[in-house]
């Protein structure tokens, strides 16, 4: 099955090699650091500022790019992981790769309308930051999972035919 929207095979290590440093910096970053971890910041061009009287397409301060950076690379490292091809794709990957987005994204709305009916304030902010990248987790979470069982599975069957 051609399925060109689809990364290589390597750049789920790549993805995976990404991930993990990133959500460690981003972590840290959302919960722990007081802006110990800042990246330097510079005037920047924004397509929209909230903080100042001139809002649209304006230049603005940007006193850190810590958080950009960390959401680029946890963005770029999921999409690694989550849509690289598989070493053998084929019909039955590609429906278990379409079933686990489906599944992911009800689960996904269903936190984020809990989320937004329970939670209040800052800590919804902070809701909101994990939210961003829950439906990519989700995803990839239920996909390697049902992956993992669907080859478990056949390997099975397989030892049982050749008995």
């Amino acid at each position: 099955m051609k399925t060109s929207y689809l990364f290589p095979t390597a750049f789920c290590k790549i993805g995976w090699s990404l991930f993990i440093p990133s959500l460690l910096f981003g972590l840290c970053y959302l919960f722990i650091s007081d802006n110990a971890i800042d990246i330097g910041g510079t005037k920047t061009f924004a397509l929209f500022d909230g903080l100042t009287e001139t809002s649209l397409f304006c230049i603005t301060d940007n006193t850190s790019w810590t958080d950009e950076f960390i959401i680029i690379l946890l963005t770029i490292s999921l999409l690694f992981i989550g849509f690289s091809r598989e070493e053998d794709e084929d019909e039955c990957i590609a429906n278990i790769r379409m079933n686990s987005i489906v599944w992911a994204i009800m689960v996904n709305s269903i936190i984020l309308i809990v989320g937004t009916l329970l939670i209040f304030g800052l800590p919804y902010f902070n809701f909101m930051a994990i939210h961003m990248f829950s439906l990519m987790l989700l995803f990839i979470i239920k996909y390697k999972t049902a992956v993992y069982l669907f080859r478990r599975n056949n390997s099975i069957q397989e030892s049982i035919l050749q008995e």
